[in-house]
């Protein structure tokens, strides 16, 4: 029902109103009645009717008067005049009032249902259009946001002016610092499916407000406020506002797994460190960028804090021989070789201060998620292993560093040797564990072929096929991975050493070690012991 305000200081004209409001059947009612300008305004004030019909002739001041007091307020409120003056100029300021109609008394019941309807198709088009104006005001907002906050993040304009129009959207209102930025960069999918493409490429939201609808919920889910852009067509940066570290970590994890699972895309994350005004969000921004930048480095659908580049950058002359060492036998697949190495070294970095450690074992972590990126089997078999550079970065002590590297050294490890034996069928995998059990003997080619009952140059073929080495080749390496193991062992002698793998001149296996890591067994000792 409209609400309907009567002005008019005639007692029977009110009443005579009245009774035409309810034999009308429109949805109007009458909801207060005034006899005055003073108190027309009061009720104006207070209760907010639908619409007024005003008397001109009131005996404080003019229905007029009333009307203007009211459309400095108020531009939509339909109002009606009801007089016995018909007066071309009343006619005309009345019209500059935006009155509905203009009425003279006495009013048939007729021309005055008219006017309400008419005041009715006022109230329904200004509130359609009210409606109009909020739909496009929020369908153009998000956009709007968007670009002012790249504005910000990326020093288009000045901060100062942009934080203003921001300050309008609201958004350091509704939530405030400390802020972390997330770079989030999109992966290309090697195969994916009809239906994710469809939801992709055909959505109606678009893939763009699709992530940061799922960069929203995910932000939300995690205890914080997001709020995203488009940088790119695979790059969307998302501002968390109000959100601690571990908030920023969960919001991140929850981004890739939407992504993954409602877009079949694997996504990279960079997180920036948090900072606590506006003005610092251009320098997180850069750190998250930074961050995401480095997954060629090690490996993609992995969440990079950008503490752990800045702990270590990339570069192997920083990294001691002892740990390149490790990362060769890593590589290799030799989980003997690498809990010896770890043992030892664990020991040393102990004794370093804690900047030291973080710095030496991220900079470990970097080359062996190279590795794990490098190789397409053992990468989709480590998958479990995400997000190590975000697990060391909330390790604050030395110990638990290095606990926590070994352990996942030692799972890396794992994954290549599995990775290496996958697929390689169960005959040629006896034929490998033949040669490993054999070294100390003269297991030529020969004695392999007669204990896998072919001959000797289809096993040949065979073996380089299936393996991708030949025959010698892996016979070699593996001789020199066991003889590295060995030559860790003080106790051992390199006579007894090279007798084990198969050399039973001293002489001839210190050149042939030496020709194939680079050392003598006696320099290989003094290096890595």
């Amino acid at each position: 029902m409209y609400r309907l305000l009567i002005v008019d200081d005639e007692y029977h004209i009110r009443e005579g109103l009245k009774l035409m409001v309810a034999e009308s059947g429109l949805s109007v009612e009458i909801s207060d009645v005034a006899s005055d300008g003073e108190t027309a305004l009061r009720l104006y004030a207070e209760r907010r009717p639908d619409m007024i019909l005003l008397d001109i002739n009131l005996p404080d001041m003019s229905g007029l008067d009333i009307a203007q007091a009211i459309r400095e307020k108020d531009q939509q409120t339909p109002l009606l005049f009801l007089t016995g003056y018909e007066s071309v100029a009343y006619i005309r300021q009345a019209v500059s009032l935006q009155a509905v109609d203009y009425l003279l008394k006495p009013v048939t019941s007729g021309d005055f249902e008219a006017a309400l309807r008419r005041a009715e198709d006022r109230i329904v088009q200004w509130r359609r259009s009210e409606e109009e104006a909020i739909h496009r005001h929020r369908s153009s907002e998000p956009l709007y946001r968007e670009h002012l906050l790249l504005d910000l993040l990326q020093q288009r304009r000045p901060a100062a002016e942009v934080k203003r129009e921001l300050d309008g959207l609201g958004l350091f209102e509704t939530g405030g610092p400390p802020y972390t930025v997330l770079c989030c960069e999109l992966e290309e999918p090697e195969q994916q499916e009809a239906t994710a493409t469809s939801e992709l490429h055909g959505c109606k939201e678009g893939s763009s407000h699709l992530f940061a609808k799922l960069a929203w919920e995910a932000a939300a889910a995690a205890g914080a406020k997001a709020y995203g852009a488009a940088v790119s067509r695979d790059r969307r940066v998302v501002l968390l506002a109000a959100a601690s570290c571990r908030a920023a970590e969960r919001a991140a994890q929850q981004i890739r797994q939407a992504v993954q699972e409602r877009l079949n895309r694997a996504v990279s994350i960079g997180i920036s460190r948090p900072v606590g005004r506006p003005e610092q969000l251009p320098a997180a921004y850069e750190e998250a960028v930074q961050a995401a930048e480095h997954r060629g480095w090690v490996g993609y659908s992995q969440i990079i804090p950008y503490e752990s580049i800045q702990a270590a950058e990339p570069n192997s002359s920083h990294l001691l021989e002892k740990e390149l060492l490790m990362i060769t036998e890593i590589r290799a697949g030799n989980d003997a070789a690498v809990h010896a190495i770890l043992q030892e070294w664990s020991g040393q970095l102990a004794g370093l201060p804690v900047k030291q450690v973080k710095m030496i074992v991220t900079q470990l972590v970097l080359f062996v998620m190279r590795i794990v990126q490098s190789d397409a089997s053992v990468f989709k078999m480590s998958m479990q292993e995400q997000d190590p550079l975000l697990e060391l970065s909330r390790l604050r002590h030395g110990p638990e560093m290095i606990d926590y590297v070994s352990r996942y050294f030692v799972r890396v490890g794992r994954h290549v040797r599995e990775a290496r034996e996958k697929g390689i069928p169960r005959k040629f995998q006896r034929a490998k564990e033949w040669i490993r059990e054999h070294l100390q003997e003269d297991g030529g080619l020969n004695s392999l072929a007669a204990y896998m009952n072919m001959s000797p140059k289809y096993l040949s073929a065979r073996f380089k096929q299936v393996t991708g080495e030949s025959f010698a080749e892996y016979q070699t390496r593996v001789r020199f991975e066991r003889a590295r193991e060995l030559l860790l062992d003080t106790n051992r002698k390199v006579a007894e050493v090279a007798e084990i793998v198969g050399f039973s001149d001293t002489n001839y296996f210190s050149i042939a070690f030496k020709k194939h890591t680079g050392l003598t067994p006696t320099e290989f000792r003094r290096t890595f012991l």
